[in-house]
């Protein structure tokens, strides 16, 4: 396994998107096949380690990560996603495991392993904070019995954190994570991924019905796990993604636009053409600004040992739920209108160099994951709850 302990991870994040996931994104697509060459190209840089600490320092912040997340989707959304979606699983583990979950991130440092999040499940819609499979006691051990419609990259993960309720006499909204192994057996895969983009990370339906140690329950409730690491770390990865995936696409287009067989074209000398590229870049800045700023104050937050109670401001809650949904919208925005500015030939067609159609399909899906319009009626019920002091925004003079 290599290691980014002494050399920059975003170098890294740069050197594998443009030597790896770009040679081979196309493809992936196509076949609606895993990255397994970009995977393991991330593998062998020592990047799937990221937030596990290393003794000899290096950055395993959130203003970093998200930085990596850009990078990696400006040439493959879907490796992408499937780095950020295993690195929320890893701070997880960093952040609330036990001595008994230390074996985990032992075998992600030597052999890169995956860990998978599951949190679907029928009939509860996307409310993360709560799970209806109970688990359940047998002998002096617990079984997990759980159907999810939708776990990403589930057939090349070797673990996986589920979300369960705590038993079956307790409400909906007390859960715990359970950590599961592939090697546990008792996982089977009942569907396929045949989906419009994102189409790398095979997110296809699973059935769990396994026994497993007590030990593999979290003694956290979940809902710290959530507040403190997962919200922030799905938030600001997803969005970190899908802003790289549209920058991407733009930076090609001004590339193609450079060169110099192009400067004599007539819409280079049109202001309207002019105009609509720079509202482009507009959207592109608010999106990075966004994240950096949220990314930053998660840091601030975890280089302080700031308590639950700090992550659970309603403020900050509404901030992150803004950057998922605005994120999600303008990232999709900027490469439809790419397409406009690209032409048909070039921005609806297939397989061409800019691969603005993939990534306009690729990105159709980013209000859809945790759907916006259910942060949208969280954030409404917030906003009318928040404090009025100096931190909300909106306070005016009067306090109104």
């Amino acid at each position: 396994m290599g290691a980014f302990s002494e050399i920059d991870p975003i170098q890294l994040a740069v050197t594998a998107s443009r030597q790896t996931l770009r040679a081979w994104a196309s493809d992936v697509d196509a076949r609606n096949r895993f990255p397994h060459e970009s995977i393991e190209a991330l593998r062998q840089l020592g990047l799937l380690t990221y937030f596990i600490p290393r003794a000899s320092g290096g950055p395993t912040d959130f203003v970093t990560y998200c930085s990596i997340a850009a990078v990696l989707a400006e040439e493959c959304l879907s490796t992408a996603l499937i780095w950020a979606m295993h690195c929320q699983q890893v701070a997880i583990l960093v952040d609330h495991g036990g001595p008994e979950h230390k074996h985990v991130l032992d075998e992600v440092e030597r052999t890169g392993a995956l860990v998978a999040s599951v949190t679907t499940e029928a009939g509860k819609g996307g409310d993360l904070l709560t799970a209806r499979a109970p688990l359940l006691p047998e002998d002096d051990r617990v079984r997990v019995r759980r159907v999810a419609p939708i776990v990403s990259y589930a057939e090349h993960a070797a673990f996986f954190l589920l979300t369960m309720r705590s038993a079956e006499d307790q409400h909906e909204h007390d859960v715990r994570l359970v950590l599961v192994a592939r090697e546990d057996a008792g996982m089977t895969v009942t569907g396929d991924w045949n989906a419009m983009g994102a189409r790398g990370t095979q997110s296809v339906p699973v059935t769990f019905d396994l026994v497993v140690d007590n030990n593999r329950v979290f003694k956290k409730p979940f809902r710290q796990i959530a507040v403190q690491t997962l919200i922030p770390a799905a938030h600001l990865g997803w969005s970190a993604v899908w802003y790289g995936a549209a920058r991407g696409a733009f930076r090609r287009f001004v590339r193609q636009l450079r060169q110099p067989e192009n400067k004599s074209r007539a819409q280079l000398q049109s202001d309207l053409f002019l105009s609509r590229l720079a509202d482009l870049r507009v959207s592109l800045d608010l999106m990075d600004s966004m994240i950096t700023q949220a990314a930053a104050r998660i840091d601030s937050l975890r280089h302080s040992n700031a308590d639950v109670a700090s992550y659970e401001n309603i403020t900050l809650n509404i901030s992150l739920n803004n950057v998922k949904i605005a994120v999600s919208r303008l990232a999709f925005e900027v490469v439809d209108r790419l397409v406009e500015l690209c032409g048909l030939a070039q921005g609806y067609m297939k397989n061409t160099a800019l691969d603005v159609e993939r990534v306009f399909r690729d990105l159709r899906s980013a209000t859809l994951m945790y759907h916006n319009d259910r942060l949208l009626g969280v954030n409404g019920k917030l906003i009318l709850v928040e404090n009025s002091g100096a931190e909300a925004i909106w306070r005016r003079p009067d306090g109104l």
